[in-house]
């Protein structure tokens, strides 16, 4: 989500980090934030909350309070269903009343709308997709690889379908995942592994490989979206499962390929493909990066998000019966 990245969200809408946690390495747990944005929520037309925690606490606290939460949510992932589970009963149901108070929620993936909405017990129309702005500036044109394949990041990745593929797969791979990735796993001889690695090391590789690979485990939260934009936005061919994180933004065989889930076969043989001919792999990357300039910039997505924010807040208005008034955040 775009903080100081963006100068339009900064010049209209306060953080409660200093310069919109520019410069913050440690930021702060979730309660403490929660009862921040609590303590100022007077302040403010619409308070804009990011993940499921900070979401939820912030609404319990408005909730004890009887305050109205004017709350607009974001980055609201839920586990999968276990109904059998009193806790997990307890839980969704806590969800769906602070989510009842709030004035909608965004989302980066259109394909999670009708999952949260049945979860959450609410109506679609309370909902906005919002797709999400790369995190590194685009290149000025695509960015030669140097012939290896790079798999990266540690959320909900199926690096064990990677290695099964990876025997068949004509070039070497470097994976760079977490502490836990692939713990007692042999690795085939074209892989390397690397852990918890720091952020310039890891964009290093992203500039500098040949193609991208996400292969993402099949699950209904949205995920790998952030290394699919850094990747498009160096130029570079995606090869990724065909997951609700995805689908929003890999057109297939235009500026990337998807694959199926837990495929091996089809993933070999996509990688294989663009191996094979490298003409296809550059015009793919180089339609990763125009629709990285057209369509995920920081101005664009900041656009999108505020006006997202106000259709929802508008909408809560009208059916409260009250005036629409212009927002600060």
């Amino acid at each position: 989500m775009t903080f100081w990245q963006s100068p339009e969200w900064v010049n209209l809408v306060d953080s409660i980090y200093p310069e919109h946690g520019r410069h913050i390495k440690h930021p702060l747990s979730p309660l403490k934030e929660a009862w921040l944005l609590f303590k100022q929520r007077n302040q403010y037309d619409v308070i804009h909350t990011m993940g499921i925690r900070e979401s939820m606490l912030y609404g319990l606290l408005c909730f004890l309070a009887a305050s109205p939460s004017k709350q607009i949510m974001t980055e609201i992932f839920v586990d999968e269903d276990r109904p059998a589970s009193i806790s997990w009963r307890i839980k969704t149901a806590f969800y769906r009343l602070i989510a009842h108070r709030s004035s909608g929620i965004i989302t980066n993936s259109r394909a999670e709308i009708p999952e949260l909405a049945r979860r959450l017990a609410l109506p679609e129309t309370r909902f906005r997709y919002v797709p999400l702005n790369s995190t590194v500036s685009p290149a000025d044109e695509p960015i030669p690889g140097e012939g290896f394949l790079l798999a990266a990041g540690r959320s909900l990745r199926d690096y064990g379908t990677l290695i099964q593929a990876a025997p068949r797969i004509h070039a070497p791979i470097i994976i760079i995942g977490g502490s836990d990735d692939l713990q007692h796993t042999e690795l085939p001889p074209n892989v390397t592994l690397h852990r918890e690695v720091d952020r310039s090391t890891y964009l290093d590789h992203v500039r500098r490989c040949s193609i991208m690979i996400l292969p993402l485990k099949k699950t209904t939260r949205p995920t790998g979206q952030v290394v699919l934009l850094e990747a498009m936005s160096f130029g570079k061919p995606v090869i990724a499962t065909e997951h609700v994180g995805t689908c929003d933004y890999i057109r297939h065989s235009v500026n990337g390929l998807l694959v199926p889930p837990g495929d091996p076969d089809a993933l070999a043989n996509a990688v294989n493909e663009l191996l094979a001919d490298p003409e296809a792999a550059r015009i793919m990357g180089s339609a990763a990066l125009r629709r990285i300039r057209d369509e995920h910039t920081d101005f664009i997505h900041t656009q999108r998000r505020l006006d997202a924010i106000r259709d929802l807040t508008s909408l809560q208005e009208e059916t409260e019966g009250k005036e629409t008034t212009d927002y600060r955040l």
